[in-house]
């Protein structure tokens, strides 16, 4: 059985309001054509924290980087090979060396319609349901899907159950000591088997992923995956750091020429940055728990000249999102 290359990741925004538990949701961020998400592999030195459950604590400062990367681009069906073989799908992602995920979107539901790679296709008559928004702690949904997979002239049969959970709240350590409050667990199932006469292979794959309000895309995905075929069994496991995280960035565009100082910063933060596309910029200032301390409108002006107040607030780390029609930069500040 081929292994699948599939990001389980379900691609939302973290919306979030006060205090209010983490909820993804439909409406803010589904992939939309240009999506770009871009994945930094870790090592585990240690056993690797997934405790379920409200109020957890989740830290990963013992990772250590290694060469792997990872960039999924989404783009039009139409735009891959063989795309006449999804016609349901609505989206692909390029996850690379020919390797693509199919997605069906609808109104309530984000669906998976099957995948491609060089000489191989899956393809589910019924689609494999794996978001039906919003998704939250207590979230669990189980879709049974079928269809077939081709490899040259050999057609097989192949049944999909897939399980999406929200399965824990709490605080993320991250590489480097960030500390993230907020954040929600989400842990995706997929079972596959895959049958042709009277031989079968079983591939399961395991994924938890951790979001935050902060990005659009999961902080961190670790996976999981077993295949049986016959008496053969193999197994294999990844870590992924969103680079966005690593980098400190949320999407490249707006960061290119952006100053903000000083940091740590007391009763005013400066912003400075050209705005060569003349997009109106807005800037917020959230704390660790999510909340919005601070917002502005910086307008349109192709050289931007603002300052903040941080009066009033509370000593600690705080989170600057600017961020215009198209781009979005954050920035890790400090007040003392």
């Amino acid at each position: 059985m081929k292994k699948l290359y599939f990001s389980f990741s379900l691609i939302v925004f973290a919306m979030i309001s006060g205090n209010a538990q983490l909820s993804l949701t439909k409406a803010a961020n589904e992939p939309v054509v240009g999506d770009l998400y871009k994945k930094q592999g870790y090592d585990s030195t240690t056993a690797v924290p997934k405790n379920t459950g409200a109020g957890m604590t989740w830290n990963f400062t013992s990772l250590a980087m290694n060469n792997n990367t990872e960039t999924s681009t989404y783009t039009t069906v139409a735009s891959i090979p063989n795309s006449t073989y999804y016609p349901g799908a609505t989206i692909a992602e390029d996850m690379g060396n020919g390797n693509y995920t199919l997605y069906k979107s609808t109104t309530s539901t984000y669906e998976v319609q099957g995948f491609s790679q060089p000489g191989f296709a899956m393809n589910f008559s019924n689609t494999a349901v794996f978001a039906n928004w919003p998704i939250s702690l207590g979230y669990n949904s189980t879709d049974v899907a079928g269809g077939s997979a081709t490899t040259g002239s050999i057609t097989s049969a192949i049944s999909v159950t897939a399980n999406i959970s929200g399965t824990g709240t709490g605080t993320i350590i991250l590489p480097g000591n960030t500390i993230l409050s907020n954040i929600l667990q989400v842990i995706t199932t997929l079972t596959i088997t895959q049958s042709q006469g009277t031989n079968s292979a079983v591939s399961i794959q395991k994924e938890y992923t951790y979001y935050h309000s902060t990005q659009k895309f999961p902080l961190i995905s670790v996976q999981y995956q077993i295949q049986t075929s016959g008496n053969i069994t193999t197994s294999s496991f990844q870590i992924y750091v969103n680079k966005n995280v690593i980098a400190g960035l949320k999407e490249n565009g707006l960061d290119k020429e952006l100053g903000v100082y000083p940091n740590p910063a007391k009763d005013l933060l400066n912003i400075q940055m050209n705005n060569n596309s003349g997009k109106n910029v807005s800037a917020t200032l959230t704390n660790l728990l999510g909340q919005v301390v601070r917002a502005e409108n910086m307008g349109s002006e192709s050289v931007i000249n603002s300052t903040l107040s941080l009066q009033n607030l509370d000593k600690g780390i705080y989170v600057l999102t600017l961020k215009d029609e198209t781009s979005t930069v954050t920035k890790k500040i400090i007040i003392e």
